[in-house]
């Protein structure tokens, strides 16, 4: 009897390696291998490459874990039969459940939880080994199990690495491991994929832009009391944008002579179809010599203006320059309301205070507004968009000016 209760508890150690190496590798962090296995660490290498068929690991190691515990029962069942009859199948169970459910899977289970990469590098060897020994069984229950479920149309969990890095962000958040701003710009990177130009860009309403008809001395004036670096030129409409002017280049050909073309010292302008991603033209500015595109539909008609600032500042938030106008900002009212200016993206004013207003239907706010009303709103018109109630406070002509917004309150 001495001799089968040291199988049994030799067992159950077997059983508690099987499920703490199960729960470990399926917890450790990918990521954090791969890292270290660049770094040179050799037992991050071989847990690298074991991971690469993680299912057929975990498939062993489950195959290995229930076969120990079956045949650990079957132990404890042949010695409490032997003194109780068949009321010992009974008592086997009972006693059997218990020490398997806290010292083979409890316990251990917890353990890997807390010491999942630990845990994982160091039973590697003793892993790989079991698989090995396990495989002509685990291939066959894993084409079993493979066939089953693509008969029932259950197909792989293709995981966008996008939605989990996000995921990975959004709990760092939670447990204080990363500040509310920080987990903003990395959100932001992750957004630049999804966003496209004509989300972001200074509508064509809004360029301050020059006509090239005009004299050189105005021209100039115009172009050096404005707060931009680069301004476009246009011809004969607004709209027919031929160049854009530096401010340096202006400068430096005053300098040398007052009787300069400014077609001449003009570069030349970028277009940019405005489905492009925020991420592909973030690539085409770092190549090219002008961080500044105009952007255009699928007919060439100019619809804005983009610029290099207009991308990073979805990463970093609103940069503020001594010529921004702070006002812009959304202002937060004593009856729990906010006013904003209806030419605010829906997307900055979320950022700005981290609500939720859905952005999937219009870029701006008074676009939102105008989407929900079928119809250009009057003024002091209410309107309920998801859990936030629109106010239309001021409007001019065609276009909503002010919006104050409030979050609804959660019965």
């Amino acid at each position: 009897m001495v001799i089968e209760i040291i199988i049994i508890v030799l067992l159950l150690i077997v059983s508690a390696f099987f499920s703490s190496s199960e729960t470990a590798i399926t917890r450790v962090s990918d990521s954090e291998i791969r890292k270290k296995a660049e770094d040179g660490n050799v037992k991050a290498i071989r847990t690298k490459n074991l991971l690469e068929n993680r299912e057929r690991v975990i498939g062993a190691l489950l195959l290995g874990n229930n076969a120990v515990n079956i045949l650990a029962s079957a132990i404890a069942t042949s010695i409490l039969i032997v003194p109780f009859g068949d009321v010992g199948i009974f008592y086997a169970t009972i006693l059997m459940t218990i020490l398997i459910f806290i010292f083979s899977e409890v316990l251990p289970k917890t353990y890997a939880i807390r010491k999942s990469e630990k845990l994982t590098l160091y039973s590697t060897p003793y892993i790989k080994f079991i698989t090995m020994i396990l495989a002509p069984i685990n291939i066959m229950v894993q084409i079993l199990v493979s066939s089953i479920l693509n008969f029932a149309g259950g197909e792989k969990n293709r995981s966008d690495w996008r939605q989990n890095l996000r995921g990975a962000i959004i709990l760092a958040n939670d447990q204080g491991e990363v500040r509310k701003r920080d987990r903003k710009m990395l959100e932001g990177i992750l957004d630049l994929n999804d966003l496209r130009v004509e989300e972001i860009m200074t509508h064509r309403k809004n360029i301050e832009s020059l006509n090239i008809s005009q004299e050189n001395q105005t021209l100039s004036n115009l172009a050096i009391k404005s707060h931009f670096s680069r301004i476009p030129i246009w011809k004969n409409n607004p709209d027919n944008i031929i160049g854009i002017l530096h401010i340096k280049d202006l400068i430096r050909a005053i300098t040398i002579s007052k009787n300069f073309e400014i077609e001449k010292i003009m570069q030349k302008p970028l277009f940019i179809p405005e489905t492009t991603s925020l991420s592909i033209q973030l690539n085409q500015f770092r190549q090219s010599s002008t961080p500044m595109g105009l952007v255009v539909d699928e007919y060439g008609v100019l619809q804005g203006l983009i610029t290099l600032e207009d991308i990073l500042e979805e990463i970093v938030g609103e940069i503020f320059d001594e010529f921004d106008k702070p006002s812009s900002q959304p202002s937060e009212l004593n009856d729990g309301s906010v006013l904003v200016d209806g030419t605010m993206t829906v997307r900055d004013f979320n950022r700005f205070m981290d609500w939720k207003i859905p952005d999937d239907e219009a870029s701006t706010l008074a676009g939102l507004v105008i989407e929900k009303a079928q119809k250009l709103p009057q003024k002091g018109q209410i309107l309920s968009i998801k859990d936030y109630k629109f106010k239309v406070i001021s409007r001019s002509k065609t276009r909503i000016s002010k919006l104050s917004i409030v979050k609804k309150l959660n019965n």
